[in-house]
């Protein structure tokens, strides 16, 4: 048995997209075939079963391509990520001692709950966000300009597959049978009513001080209801989509209000202890690479950890690509944060950028960055020159 390519997820783990098909994790490719509505079907066991075997084996299977790009170019995957959790908390020596036990439930779910969203965030799709497919019909019906990230993204119809009795109740069965881990994503998760039915059962049931709880939230709707709601869980997570700060944050993070969203992360802070843990997700992009000073100093100033996830997609956004002496800036500031900060608080988020930004261009996409940019910025009535970043584009 070899270890070196192995991914927990692979042995624990169900991920859900936003179309209701499971994955291995969120990063995996998609198996078409596989409905999360309906149960767990043979060939979705024979593809985890295959998958298993080349891991331990020392294989690197092709349907976890997306982590195996990223190791290789020097930044942490979501395997890595994974590992490292089952490290640190303690699970790997256990997970490894039962790695040939067959589980017919999975131990953890991920669940990615459509593209219901009240933002229209600048890098993001209409598979992501309702509020981005709205935005991408209209500037497609008035302009006849195509930003989807594909050819299927003008005629993408999200399915409400998370709102049928049949999701809720298909949960609840794994909960009662050992489900201890339960991920919310979306769109934006607390705007799913079944998101709250799951958690009162968790909590009426008696459920929740078996069960970690993780959200990933753009913040906004955030309240004391949530929070005491959170309380009940034995560990609950809550990794916060924060891009920038002040003027940043909005532009990326339309229609959001920079001062409420920091009012809510004080909030956050303030009720922060062993078992409610709040994290910050930074989404390296062309608009926010001098924002990295600014969440440096966020995550200091709350005590939350800090992670990054570099844009690939769209290309225009990719940080490889931005104007070299934009580049240098950035660096020239992780150099100074390197030197001012304890290495062992900011090394990985910081190294995992430097690593983005030096690797080369891959095309030279200025032309379609600042027109797609202008063009978003007509309708959502902001402004790219109000950007630190704008002067770089001169």
């Amino acid at each position: 048995m070899k270890l070196d390519t192995i991914c927990p997820a692979v042995w624990d783990h169900l991920c859900v997209n936003t179309m209701g098909k499971n994955r291995l994790c969120c990063n995996a490719v998609t198996q078409d075939k596989d409905k999360f509505i309906g149960g767990l079907s043979e060939h979705w066991n024979d593809l985890r079963d295959r998958v298993k075997k080349d891991m331990l084996s020392g294989g690197r299977p092709e349907i976890c391509k997306s982590c195996w790009k990223k190791e290789d170019a020097g930044i942490s995957s979501l395997r890595n990520q994974f590992v490292d959790r089952y490290k640190n908390q303690k699970m790997w020596d256990k997970f490894v001692n039962s790695i040939e036990t067959t589980k017919l439930y999975p131990v953890e779910l991920d669940l990615k709950l459509g593209n219901y969203c009240n933002l229209s965030c600048r890098m993001c799709s209409s598979y992501s966000s309702s509020g981005v497919a709205n935005e991408f019909k209209k500037i497609l019906n008035d302009t006849g300009i195509d930003l989807g990230l594909d050819e299927h993204e003008k005629n993408f119809v999200q399915n409400k597959w998370y709102l049928q009795d049949e999701f809720v109740d298909t949960i609840k069965d794994m909960i009662i049978n050992g489900l201890r881990h339960l991920k919310f994503t979306g769109g934006e998760p607390l705007m799913v009513p079944s998101v709250k039915k799951l958690i009162d059962y968790c909590v009426k049931n008696n459920y929740a001080n078996k069960i970690d709880l993780i959200i990933i939230t753009n913040v906004t709707l955030i309240d004391d209801e949530w929070i005491e709601l959170f309380k009940e869980f034995k560990f609950v997570n809550i990794i916060c989509s924060i891009d920038g700060v002040g003027n940043t944050f909005e532009y990326i993070r339309h229609p959001a209000n920079w001062n409420d969203v920091n009012t809510k992360l004080q909030k956050l802070s303030e009720v922060q202890t062993t078992q409610i843990v709040t994290a910050i997700t930074f989404t390296l992009q062309a608009y926010n690479i001098l924002e990295i000073k600014n969440m440096v100093e966020l995550s200091k100033k709350y005590n939350f950890n800090i992670t990054v996830i570099a844009l690939d997609t769209p290309a225009y956004l990719d940080v490889r690509n931005v104007p070299q002496n934009l580049k240098d800036a950035a660096l020239d500031m992780i150099d100074t944060l390197e030197k001012q900060f304890d290495p062992n608080m900011f090394s990985k988020f910081l190294t995992n950028i430097k690593n983005k930004i030096n690797q080369p261009q891959q095309v030279d996409i200025t032309d379609e960055f600042l027109k797609v940019t202008r063009l978003k910025d007509t309708y959502k009535n902001q402004s790219f020159d109000t950007l630190e970043i704008a002067r770089y584009y001169d």
